[in-house]
């Protein structure tokens, strides 16, 4: 009777496993079919189904279908194979290379040909079982490393659990390969470790670790993703107005605890709708994409560079003086001025006006210096365009127009 409940255990363990992992293949699919995007889905939903038929190849030996031998051959090779899958969805996920994929592919084609030897030239009955106890045990341990090491700080809390779980999995895999080989080690430890019903309810929890995991990160990654594309312009790629203000307001908080200076330059082009109007709004587009480059490619790296309307650019510069904000604001202009776009065999040439606001008389206030800012742009515009002009009283003129510097272009001919 005990032998009896201690098999029925077993086969619920095992209904329980093959159960599982059908239901993360399936619900891997439907997620992204219906959520679309989720990379390695295909891969985590086929090495699911190849580990759940790993186990319905042990409930054949049950039934006495095929011998020992052959169950634990065929459901070897399936589980490894399955765990190669599951180390590339996890790779496309985090949008890594699988680690050592020639060194993974090898061990498993080489565990493949022994257990395939070892059935043609009997051998001790748990050297094929020490072998792929080994295997599964190593190639557990590369995707828990790949996990490890590839979550980026959003789901790290994620990843670590996954992967130190997948060790767990993994140390216990190897101590049944030991106990497999040993006939030494004896106890209740060394008979816990060989019990099949400990392995299938490690392997339970493992298989809902990893989906737990998996879809924890590709939901992070996917938060990630759309917080990223709702804080960036489609067509520059610069910052939006929306997240031009959520950086400018940390920046602000910095300069009141240093005691240091922000300043913030507004940009209009000049004579953009000219251009849509005459040559139609790709050829406006590219003059944008590529103002934004120079836009980008002209300041410090700390500094924020935003897209906050048609033909509105605006630039945020902590720790700078009004002096500083003004030569900056002044080489932008003539970066533009010398930029040259080729467009369908005609040449494109771009102005910009400028206006300039500082801390130092404005104030730290993100809207005071918007405004400010944008007042001293629209005084360039009434002055003549082309131009910087600065939100400062007695400021001494504003900077005029130049000659450009040489024909330099920002696009390929088009």
């Amino acid at each position: 009777m005990a032998r009896m409940a201690g098999t029925m255990d077993t086969t619920t363990l095992i209904l329980a496993n093959v159960l599982l992992f059908a239901l993360c293949a399936g619900v891997m699919l439907l997620n992204a079919r219906s959520v679309g995007g989720v990379r390695g889905a295909a891969w985590f939903a086929g090495g699911n189904l190849c580990r759940g038929t790993a186990m319905l190849v042990l409930g054949f030996g049950w039934l006495h279908s095929i011998s020992t031998a052959e169950v634990g051959a065929i459901a070897g090779v399936l589980s490894m194979a399955g765990l190669l899958m599951l180390h590339q969805s996890f790779a496309a996920l985090l949008e890594r290379r699988m680690l050592f994929p020639r060194l993974q592919v090898v061990l498993v084609a080489a565990v493949t040909v022994c257990l395939i030897s070892f059935l043609i030239f009997p051998v001790q009955p748990n050297l094929p079982k020490t072998v792929l106890l080994i295997a599964l045990s190593t190639l557990t341990v590369f995707i828990a490393i790949l996990i490890l090491r590839s979550s980026e700080e959003e789901g790290r809390a994620f990843g670590w659990f996954t992967g130190f779980v997948l060790i767990g999995y993994a140390l216990l895999l190897l101590l049944r390969s030991f106990a497999s080989a040993s006939d030494v080690w004896t106890g209740g430890l060394a008979d816990a470790v060989r019990s099949m019903w400990l392995w299938q309810l490690a392997c339970l929890i493992a298989t809902m670790v990893m989906a737990f995991g998996f879809m924890s990160l590709s939901t992070t990654k996917l938060r990630v993703e759309l917080l990223w594309r709702a804080q960036v312009d489609d067509l520059t790629g610069l910052l939006n107005r929306w997240a031009l203000k959520r950086t400018a307001l940390k920046e602000i908080q910095h300069c009141r605890r240093m005691n240091s200076s922000l300043a913030v330059v507004m940009l209009d082009l000049d004579g953009l709708k000219g251009v849509n109007d005459t040559r139609g709004h790709t050829c406006g587009d590219i003059v944008l994409q590529a103002v934004g480059g120079i836009l980008q490619e002209t300041v410090r790296a700390r500094d924020s560079v935003a897209r906050i309307g048609g033909d509105e650019f605006c630039v945020v510069l902590p720790d700078s003086s009004i002096h500083e904000a003004v030569h900056v604001a002044e080489r932008l202009r003539e970066e533009i001025y010398d930029l040259v776009i080729r467009y369908r065999g005609e040449i494109i040439q771009t102005r910009a006006s400028l206006g300039v606001a500082s801390s130092d008389i404005s104030g730290l206030q993100w809207q005071n210096l918007v405004e400010d800012s944008d007042s001293a742009l629209y005084q360039a515009k009434r002055a003549g365009k082309n131009r910087v002009a600065v939100a400062a009283p007695d400021w001494p003129g504003n900077y005029g127009t130049s000659e450009p510097r040489g024909d330099r272009s920002a696009s390929e001919s088009f």
